[in-house]
């Protein structure tokens, strides 16, 4: 089963969905072809349009892949996008998580090209004359990754080393290993010094002050992915929270959050959740397992 979804950014997109189908007929692959209001999500989401292409895309997918039954979505993501995507979380100030890039195999997501440069996908199609679509947004230097891929990476491969897509995309699948290493240790912290509560999450403030500041660091990511998820939430916003943490508790301070959330500090704790919530729902979790 094959799925294309026609986001309506750019005149002409529908064609994108007749090509497929005549692909997919030839091929004898059925197809699920959809559209989206692109635009309305990032409006109402007050978010760029690049997200919420991105979470249509998903969504479109997944409801694909539970009427069909499914067991995995396939995407085409290669070495070339994981190294795009290392350099843009690099301008950001990322950590290792978002350093990581994307991921070989999530759940149920398989990125099976994600070692195969793009040349090489170009390459095959050529030898057995096959026919693709080329993106014409591809080569529009507004969107910052294609500056990236157009301007930033050619520039490195001239300049510092002729395989730096491979090297960038290699420094990806390390940061990712050494992640998932620190992230087991942060869930392992949280069952000691954390507990949800209500639709938040509650820190107890000795935990975090004592752990080492990269362990801190990975639970207050976590607590935050589990009390409203981590959209716009960048290793900034992280740090904040760590910093509030360390400060001397003379009542009660709050720290506004992405998502409409907030952190609310304490005697003994760092309240994770939405803004506006009493103070004194941020218990202490003295004996949390």
């Amino acid at each position: 089963m094959a799925a294309h979804l026609d986001h309506g950014l750019r005149p002409g997109s529908g064609a994108d969905a007749d090509f497929c189908r005549a692909l997919c007929a030839r091929l004898d692959v059925p197809l699920s072809a959809g559209v989206a209001d692109v635009r309305g999500r990032a409006a109402r989401e007050r978010g760029g349009l690049e997200q919420a292409a991105r979470r249509e895309r998903y969504a479109f997918l997944r409801r694909v892949a539970a009427a069909e039954q499914a067991g995995v979505i396939a995407v085409a993501h290669t070495r070339d996008d994981q190294a795009e995507t290392l350099l843009l979380r690099l301008r950001r100030g990322a950590g290792s998580t978002g350093l990581g890039g994307m991921r070989a195999r999530r759940g149920r997501l398989l990125r099976p090209l994600l070692g195969v440069s793009r040349e090489a996908v170009l390459a095959h199609l050529r030898e057995r004359s096959l026919d693709w679509l080329e993106d014409p947004t591809n080569a529009d230097l507004a969107h910052r990754r294609n500056r990236v891929r157009h301007e930033l990476l050619p520039y490195l491969e001239s300049r510092f080393n002729p395989r730096v897509r491979e090297a960038l995309a290699r420094a990806a699948a390390l940061l990712a290993d050494e992640a998932a290493h620190l992230r087991a240790d942060a869930e392992a912290l949280l069952l000691r010094i954390g507990r949800r509560q209500d639709d938040g999450f509650v820190l107890r403030r000795a935990g975090l002050v004592q752990a080492p500041a990269a362990l801190a660091r990975a639970a207050i990511r976590e607590a935050l992915r589990r009390a409203g998820g981590l959209s716009r939430v960048g290793a900034v916003h992280v740090e904040r929270v760590r910093q509030l943490a360390r400060r001397p508790a003379a009542g009660e301070r709050r720290l506004p959050l992405p998502g409409r959330r907030e952190a609310v500090l304490t005697r003994e704790d760092v309240r994770l959740g939405p803004r506006g919530t009493s103070a004194a729902k941020a218990v202490s979790c003295r004996g949390a397992k």
